[in-house]
């Protein structure tokens, strides 16, 4: 063990260290550094292993390369920096850390923020007013980017550093230590992001932050975490990424997949809530990589718009926060394997010392901002301490005295009490088929929202044949559906100054005055209902992530909004049905003989029976005798 750690301290030699969700075994992977411009450069391997899991490749990939997907990033040219893995063995996590000399680091500049506690609570105020408010997306993740120094910094610091986690931290997904001859890496990151096995597709969205109190009592304890488990604001907040990583699961897994959850995932310092979404592919890990960056509890949703407002707000590039490591292999049947955390509460460390630390908390509609505030530093706290050399005594964990009681049992069961059943089973094939509907055909209209997918998803299940377009390349004479949907997204209804508006819009004239089959959700649905001469406002409080009771057309439903404007009730009647919430004098549904429009999301865990409403809109539209046009 002394000789191993010796080699490691040369500097010699790219490595990685791994501990796998607390694991006794620490996987240590030597080999040769390389600096690539895109995921696909990264090298592969092909081929059974005829011994067990073989490990090929270890990467870095920084927040930048979210511009693959077409996406918006800060880039201050970060790489992604990969060791090509030569040697792959594991150690008993006790024996290491005694190999492990304690070299403690001393900073030559502190930490500093690039943004005060009072400018980044003002950045809250703005996000939530000006961009929640103005319908540009249900949740957003802005960092707090800090830099730093170490005096004299050497693997011998890096490795400590890395003892120490060890030593201090628990309940996380991967503690690492990476290093490829010019940078370290450091982490002790909560959350997987991705990990696909023998096709097995799985990832763990996680928000809802829990800080545990050091002198709590077991009583004081309980009441804080049951005032936690029943906060609104917590439960919208994992259902808002949970629903933003089903659109993910969606686009990658047609095969289907489930929910289980919500679970507690205990920390040194906090208690998050999570869901574990599993899904089968037969997709490259690759491509499955590509399709899931990045993880919306670190980015916001919809993903796309988020990156737009992340750049807006963002003086500086993310560098690595927010990204992903990519460890890659093989089984000893040649079978793929991709294992990817987020790169949260982790470190970037230079050989010259410069230091680089990011984090950042997920704002909604009703955050406080002196509360996320607080919970930067309280996520960082583990991380600093250890970098500075003063890590806090470890806290025995906490819930095992009460997880096996009742009430935490059944306050976690309670959220999923009126969440859509759907998610939570397998969907590998259609439940149902719509009456007329075997071979009919639908388009969806993307207009930047990865919902749409989950929309694709449901209607492949009831035995619809779906195709996706996005709304920049429509052509309704090419357009072969039996049904158009003109699908939600970013946006304000109103603004003629919006190029993405005005087309949608003229998309949606079209399939009206053309009496063309049509649904429409959200965003859709509010330009649908501006074309039929309804005005359209700005709600006072956003409906971003909210789940409400209506009725709808007669029936008590539990559905799910995102949204920041409403369709007003007409003052007079049209030739359609409406449903509408009357405190608010809002049009939360319509429908004429060839179309239909939800202000809700039927498509969202948050829409209980979404499935139900939206066959239903689809039977009644195909049962309409208007030929399409």
């Amino acid at each position: 063990m002394d000789t191993m750690i010796d080699t490691l301290l040369t500097g010699d030699t790219a490595f990685c260290l791994i501990q796998k969700q607390d694991s006794e075994e620490i996987l240590i992977l030597t080999g040769n550094p390389y600096l690539f411009e895109r995921i696909s450069d990264i090298p592969r391997r092909f081929g059974q292993t005829g011994a067990g899991r073989i490990y090929d490749t270890i990467s870095v990939i920084p927040f930048c390369s979210i511009q693959e997907k077409g996406y918006s990033a800060r880039d201050e040219g970060e790489k992604i920096r990969t060791i090509s893995v030569t040697a792959h063995n594991t150690v008993v996590v006790a024996d290491l850390i005694r190999a492990i000399p304690e070299l403690w680091p001393v900073m030559k500049k502190d930490i500093r923020y690039d943004t005060t506690e009072a400018q980044y609570a003002e950045i809250i105020r703005n996000i939530i007013v000006k961009e929640i408010g103005n319908g540009e997306g249900a949740n957003f993740v802005i960092a707090r980017n800090a830099t730093g120094g170490i005096d004299n910094f050497s693997l011998g610091h890096a490795l400590t550093i890395f003892k120490s986690l060890l030593q201090y931290d628990y309940g996380t997904y991967w503690k690492f230590l990476f290093y490829d001859g010019s940078l370290c890496f450091i982490g002790s990151t909560p959350e997987r992001h991705l990990l696909v096995e023998a096709g097995r597709v799985n990832m763990n969205p996680i928000s809802g932050t829990f800080r545990k109190e050091r002198n709590s009592n077991r009583a004081r304890f309980k009441k804080d975490l049951l005032a936690f488990l029943r906060n609104p604001k917590e439960i919208n907040e994992l259902f808002m990424v949970v629903d933003e990583e089903l659109k993910m699961m969606a686009r990658m897994c047609r095969q289907g997949g489930a929910i289980v959850g919500p679970l507690l995932k205990e920390m040194s310092r906090l208690i998050h809530t999570e869901y574990l979404l599993s899904g089968t592919s037969d997709k490259d890990i690759f491509d499955l990589f590509i399709d899931s960056m990045f993880a919306a509890t670190v980015v916001g949703s919809p993903v796309e718009n988020a990156c737009r407002i992340i750049e807006k707000y963002s003086e500086n590039s993310r560098r690595y926060y927010g990204g992903a490591l990519m460890l890659v292999g093989r089984d000893e049947q040649g079978r793929d394997f991709l294992d990817s955390p987020i790169t949260i509460r982790t470190a970037e460390i230079a050989m010259d010392g410069t230091l680089h630390l990011s984090v950042g908390a997920t704002l909604v509609k009703d955050s406080v901002p002196e509360d996320e505030v607080r919970e930067t530093l309280a996520k960082a706290g583990a991380l600093i301490s250890s970098i500075s050399g003063s890590p806090q005594p470890v806290r025995q964990p906490a819930l095992p005295k009460i997880t096996n009681e009742d009430e935490i049992a059944q306050t976690l069961a309670e959220r999923n009490k009126h969440l859509s059943s759907f998610w939570f089973f397998r969907q590998d094939h259609p439940v149902a088929t719509p009456k007329n509907g075997q071979a009919a055909r639908i388009t969806l209209i993307d207009n930047e929202d990865d919902f749409i997918h989950m929309l694709s998803h449901i209607f492949t299940a009831i035995g619809l044949k779906s195709s996706i377009v996005s709304y920049r390349d429509y052509d309704m004479e090419k357009d072969r559906g039996d049904i158009t949907l003109v699908g939600p997204g970013p946006g304000n209804p109103n603004d003629t100054a919006s190029k993405k508006i005005m087309k949608i819009l003229a998309i949606t004239t079209s399939l009206v005055t053309g009496k063309r089959k049509g649904l429409f959700i959200c965003l859709g649905h509010q330009i649908l209902c501006r074309t039929l001469g309804l005005e359209i406002k700005r709600k006072e409080v956003p409906f971003q992530g909210s789940q409400i009771r209506i009725n709808l057309f007669g029936k008590d439903e539990m559905v799910g909004f995102y949204n920041t404007f409403a369709p007003q009730v007409p003052q007079a009647k049209g030739n359609f049905e409406i449903a509408t919430i009357p405190e608010l004098q809002e049009l939360i549904a319509i429908r004429g003989e060839h179309f239909a429009g939800f202000q809700f999301h039927p498509e969202s865990i948050l829409t209980r029976n979404g499935v139900a409403i939206l066959q239903e809109a689809v039977n009644r539209l195909l049962a309409s005798s208007l030929p399409k046009a």
